[in-house]
């Protein structure tokens, strides 16, 4: 008998595969997914519609096979093998065309060949020889392409590769493959964290891409470069101990970056490292840890009315995907199905469940991409980033995905729209210019990171107006608190804006609505809490600023927040100024109101304060950038 937890991820996949089974056209070689087209081509969207859900299905098919699934089953690999023979056949009208150079198609291609060499009992070997000729032939477009410089480079990698194994490599194939890989290679910056290529970032792309494509190359083709494979592990056990501090105790793990609506793709890096045996991690807690977090998403209302997965995060909201995402884009979670790769008898489907990170307590801090993660009291998880940033060609796709102070489950952040012109305040240090143009951080350096602070250099500004604010900030931790020092030079007249937590809302707020003052607002701390008790708090502590709020409260205006209609965020605003300056706030977000109550100042000499709380206690904090003031 199957074990429960390894149906339950059957199950789990075949739920996902049943209203794209429903969508299955004879004759087709596309799923008519209801959404936005993408800044791609039709036929990137079509061909994305059939090469992600082909992945979801293949690790589906490859599971040990039950009576009850027969008929989904064969209905599923008969589609996909029809919609193979139609789509790469240039005489048909449905014919997905070739790859070229920095087309998507290279990455839907690359998805395909795994998924193809997952499940090939189902998906390849039923094919007739003259449509195995044919797909060869289509797959074969993707030599000589150009590919973008980041974790792309991989797709061309396991195209060939895949031609290799079926006896179509060409003589050059072999060079090309040893290059990408030498090239992936040189993004590595320690610790198996990757620097993803022209987007400069260190994000959940290194699991969504680089551990799941490279740790899937070992897991195909390692045997061809045995030390190159055992490379990849290494670095993916050292990753592995990292990324399985992003998980809060509800299994939620915090908004980061670009492509948040792929979900739980990132768990993809777990199954494959215990595939691989390339984890110290116990298999046991990396079953709680996958399966809280596909439980958390897939309970929550993230589908469209064909029961498809639809464009958001922890509901619908397709404003967040970037311009490259396409119907069909958030089956790039199907990734996250990697645990199906293991055995029914593996011990992650026997071992008695442990406890999270996030369920014991913890500081983890990781030099190589600049990042600090830790619990709070209630079992959530925060990202606090200090290298992470986005490239100055990718700032299209939003820098306050990557720049903000925290990124904290249960809160999450709000957007800006447009996203090339516009910065959102939450958890951020933004500055306004006269011409009204804002600015907030896409570039860092991390200058220090500890269990208990981090600190980085960065700049409020663009090369056209020479706009230039130059920032020291340095952020410290205690329970669900943040204190931060912001010290800055504005080297023109500049409006700034430092925000809190925004605090995301399901309903409206009646109070806030009808313009009264939330409970606990005093001139230097703005509080909120919501009926259900979770809120928002900011303390100002040094710095001349008003009292504002962020938020939407009602569907005048545009939905901005990640993981909810409506938000409340406290915001502290400056006089137009220029010149050198510190601001020093402390914010909050919990479900606890005690532990949101105002700290009081006992003493605060330049370089060390203390702090006292009425639930948490004192609080001493020494460091060269605190000011002394009376």
């Amino acid at each position: 008998m199957l074990p429960a937890s390894y149906r339950h991820w059957q199950d789990a996949a075949r739920r996902l595969l049943e209203p794209l089974a429903a969508l299955m056209q004879p004759g087709r070689a596309d799923l008519p997914i209801a959404g936005a087209p993408s800044d791609h081509d039709a036929q990137a969207d079509r061909l994305e519609s059939f090469a992600r859900p082909l992945v979801l299905a293949a690790f589906w098919l490859q599971s040990v096979p039950r009576p009850e699934d027969a008929a989904l089953r064969e209905k599923t690999a008969a589609w996909f093998r029809a919609g193979l023979a139609l789509g790469t056949d240039p005489t048909s009208p449905h014919y997905w065309g070739p790859d070229a150079s920095y087309h998507q198609h290279h990455v839907e291609m690359g998805l395909m060949a795994i998924g193809l060499q997952l499940a090939p009992r189902d998906l390849w070997e039923p094919l007739p020889a003259a449509t195995k000729a044919q797909v060869v032939r289509w797959f074969a477009t993707c030599r000589g392409g150009g590919i973008v410089n980041n974790n792309h480079l991989f797709m061309s990698v396991h195209i060939l590769e895949f031609l290799r194994t079926l006896g179509a490599a060409h003589r050059t194939d072999a060079a090309v493959v040893t290059a990408h890989l030498n090239q992936l290679e040189t993004m590595h910056r320690g610790g198996g964290w990757f620097e993803d290529g022209i987007n400069q970032a260190y994000d959940h792309y290194n699991a969504y891409a680089f551990h799941f494509y490279g740790l899937m190359w070992a897991h195909l083709h390692g045997a061809t470069d045995a030390k190159r494979a055992q490379r990849w592990r290494d670095w993916a056990r050292l990753f592995v101990a990292d990324y399985a501090h992003f998980f809060a105790a509800s299994g939620e793990h915090p908004a980061f970056g670009r492509s948040i609506t792929y979900r739980f793709n990132g768990l993809n890096v777990f199954g494959l490292a215990l595939a691989e045996n390339c984890t110290d991690l116990a298999p046991g807690l990396l079953r709680r840890l996958c399966t809280r977090n596909l439980d958390f998403f897939l309970a929550r209302p993230i589908y469209t009315a064909q029961g498809a997965l639809a464009s958001g995060f922890t509901d619908v909201f397709p404003k967040i995907i970037e311009p490259y995402s396409a119907p069909a884009s958030p089956y790039w979670a199907a990734k996250g199905f990697t645990p199906l790769l293991l055995p029914p008898e593996h011990a992650f489907w026997t071992e008695p469940e442990q406890p999270l990170p996030a369920e014991r307590g913890f500081v983890r801090v990781m030099p190589a991409p600049g990042l600090v993660t830790r619990s709070t009291p209630d079992g959530e998880v925060e990202i606090l980033n200090a290298g992470s940033m986005v490239g100055n060609t990718q700032l299209r796709y939003g820098a306050w995905k990557w720049s903000k102070l925290s990124y904290r489950t249960g809160v999450h952040f709000t957007y800006a729209f447009p996203e090339i012109s516009n910065v959102s305040c939450d958890s951020a240090l933004t500055q306004q210019l006269d011409d009204d143009r804002v600015f907030g951080r896409h570039s860092t350096v991390a200058v220090e990171l500890d269990a208990d602070h981090l600190g980085y250099s960065w700049n409020m500004g663009f090369k056209t107006g020479q706009v230039n604010t130059s920032v020291e900030t340095f952020v410290f931790w205690r329970a669900g608190w943040l204190l931060h020092v912001h010290c800055y030079e504005a080297r023109q007249p500049v409006v700034l804006r430092l925000g809190g937590f925004a605090l995301p809302l399901t309903q409206v707020e009646p109070a806030l609505r009808a313009g009264l003052n939330p409970a606990g607002s005093t001139g230097s701390t703005l509080a909120f809490f919501s009926p259900d008790n979770r809120g928002t708090v900011l303390q100002l502590l040094a710095g001349t600023a008003t009292p504002d709020w962020d938020q939407r409260l009602d569907d005048a205006t545009e939905r901005r927040h990640v993981a909810a209609p409506y938000h409340v965020t406290p915001v502290f605003t400056t006089p137009r100024h220029s010149g050198a300056g510190v601001l020093v706030a402390l914010s909050w977000s919990g479900s606890d109101r005690t532990e949101g109550d105002a700290w009081v100042i006992v003493t605060a000499a330049a370089g060390e304060w203390t702090l006292a709380h009425p639930k948490l206690g004192g609080w001493i904090v020494r460091h060269w950038s605190l000011p002394a003031f009376t």
